[in-house]
């Protein structure tokens, strides 16, 4: 394993090394050539896109200065004004909506250059290539007020569904339209008419969606001089605010560069602005497509990492096979000097290592008798914990204040001389069962079922001294009846109870329950006393957590070692594990919660 670390290590910081540059360098063209394709794909789109736009506008211009459209649209105007679709009078204005068609045909040539050419009268007539004679308000048409604010100048509208207009390609579903609009004047400068020029979207954008299905992983946005999104135009998902983000970034034109947009995208971006329409050009492209074909590097490369590190391994393990096997074999009995087996009480012998290297066979031979030496002390050590722990846990046993006894005593002689003799009776059998189960040293753990029943004992004798002023109820949960607890634990909270909790005006009531939680045993001592303040239980936890065990076994004393007894007890016995808690929240109720692990 050693040879093959060093040997795997220095071949893998090649390889590392090997890979660092190689990677960096195509990740470097790939992001380079990326971007001249983006740039060069911007600059095409933005080429496109403008020469649709002088197409559509070069026809609007052409109209709005053509004199045989002028005069023929005027008396087109004045016969629609005068005979509006009366069909006698009819045939004067289709005379001039023809010959205004006929020159519309010849302005945007055989192959309709544009998908409509519309010309509106100032109060409404329209005339114009599809020869469709009607009236309209102007002022409910979508480009109307912006078209007069830009006296003579064009105004592009957004996309608009026309239906009444065939569309192509991809705009077959949508019917969307753009339209490029002019007024024109007369020789006063004031409007005479307006002319609308309207090009389906698949034709001003067609390089774009070419470009977008050649390559999937990138994207094309299109913003008018407006600001406004006009590509894609069919596309009912939203789009983040890109040219936002160019504007707030600073970025400089027909560059692309790497971006983190607000939505966590990495991506590329590159723009174009169109000089005559001010319109701007957005292509991106998701970072994580960029770097895709080198993925095929990065399995290449790691297929030949996996190969050299396996060969590295074969070779090692060879070289090792024929330098450590004496090694392999005294490891393999070393291996087996475990905690289970030097603790086993039946004796059982290492295996030698059957080396013809005479250090090696030495070594063999020390840790053999090592280990007799270990098994035999590590017992010796055990046995001697077993028993001061023992002896430790009947020594704060054998503390239990047994005070009541006295007050028992008197109680009896009381009884006595007013002649109580079943009372007497009963009091000195409770009094016997209980003390030759708190006298008895042969067991330190005991069954719950066996602690309660002695407790019961205990407070049927404080039920004959204090009669109905005291109460006290049990509940214990079935399956907790036999699980094995510290002896007398609970006793030192019962007599805690009468010394300090029972100091108000009677009835008193005490509460003992049990129960099993997360594979711990759980005891509730409860009692209505209602004595103990926040103050005073902090001050007790804070006693308890911090006691060196050693020490206040050391200094024990009889009296005043209650809950303290119970406390060093609990440690004893489960250490860490141990639960000794103080609740005090409810109305006059203090519960002392004691608990451990349950040893199955």
């Amino acid at each position: 394993m050693y040879l093959f670390v060093i040997y795997g290590l220095f071949i893998l910081l090649l390889l590392g090394i090997f890979f660092f540059f190689t990677y960096t360098h195509y990740r470097k063209n790939a992001l380079d050539e990326a971007r001249k394709d983006l740039e060069n794909m911007c600059a095409s789109v933005e080429n496109s896109v403008e020469t649709q736009l002088n197409n559509i506008s070069t026809i609007s211009m052409n109209i709005v200065y053509s004199n045989a459209v002028k005069s023929n649209f005027k008396e087109f105007s004045a016969s629609y004004q005068r005979y509006g679709t009366d069909p006698r009078r009819l045939a004067a204005s289709r005379e001039k909506a023809l010959a205004i068609h006929d020159i519309v045909t010849a302005i945007i040539g055989a192959y309709q250059s544009a998908s409509d050419v519309r010309i509106y009268t100032m109060d409404g007539s329209v005339a114009g290539y599809w020869l469709l004679l009607s009236s309209v308000d102007l002022e409910s048409l979508p480009w109307y007020e912006e078209t007069m604010a830009q006296n003579g100048h064009m105004y592009i509208s957004n996309p608009e569904v026309q239906k009444d207009l065939p569309a192509r390609g991809g705009n077959k579903d949508s019917q969307k339209f753009i339209s490029l609009v002019r007024l024109f004047l007369d020789t006063g400068g004031q409007p005479e008419g307006i002319v609308e020029v309207i090009q389906d979207c698949d034709t001003i954008f067609s390089l774009a969606t070419q470009l977008e299905n050649q390559n999937p992983d990138s994207r094309v946005y299109i913003y008018n001089s407006r600001k406004e999104l006009v590509y894609p135009y069919n596309d009912t998902k939203a789009v983040p605010d890109y040219y936002g983000l160019i504007e707030h970034r600073g970025l400089p034109e027909n560059t692309g560069r790497l971006l983190k947009t607000d939505a966590g995208e990495n991506l590329l971006f590159t723009y174009r602005t169109t000089p005559d329409y001010n319109w701007t050009v957005i292509l991106t492209k998701p970072k994580a497509a960029i770097y895709e074909p080198l993925n095929t590097f990065r399995v290449m490369f790691a297929l030949i990492g996996i190969f050299s590190i396996l060969l590295t391994l074969l070779i090692c393990f060879y070289i090792s096979e024929r330098l450590t096997a004496p090694l392999r074999k005294l490891t393999a009995a070393t291996g087996k000097i475990t905690i289970n087996r030097v603790l086993d009480e039946n004796k059982v012998n290492l295996t030698s290592a059957d080396s013809n290297i005479t250090e090696l066979s030495m070594l063999c031979e020390s840790i053999r008798s090592m280990y007799e030496k270990l098994r035999s002390t590590s017992q010796e050590v055990l046995l001697s914990q077993s028993e001061e722990t023992r002896a430790k846990l009947q020594a704060t046993q054998s503390l239990i204040n047994p005070h009541f006894l006295y007050n028992s005593l008197t109680n009896i002689s009381v009884m006595a001389e007013e002649e109580m003799n079943e009372d007497i009776i009963q009091m000195c059998q409770a009094l016997c069962d209980y003390f030759r189960y708190i006298s008895s040293s042969s067991e330190m753990i005991v069954p719950l079922k066996e602690e309660i029943f002695y407790t019961k004992r205990y407070l049927e004798i404080m039920q004959m001294r204090y009669t109905e002023e005291f109460h006290y109820t049990f509940t214990i949960e079935e399956e907790a009846e036999n699980i094995c607890i510290p002896k007398l634990i609970i006793q030192p909270l019962v007599e805690n109870a009468f010394k300090y909790a029972f100091d108000k005006q009677p009835p008193w009531e005490l509460t003992i329950s049990a129960s099993i939680e997360h594979d711990r045993w759980l005891l509730r001592i409860q009692d209505n006393g209602g004595n103990l303040k926040d103050e005073k239980k902090q001050e007790l936890l804070h006693l308890y957590r911090n006691l060196n065990l050693n020490e206040e076994l050391k200094s024990m004393q009889i009296g005043g070692m209650g809950l303290k007894n119970v406390y060093l007890r609990l440690k004893l016995l489960y250490g860490e594990k141990a639960v000794f808690e103080i609740e005090n929240t409810l109305p006059l109720k203090t519960i002392f919660i004691l608990g451990g692990p349950v040893y199955h």
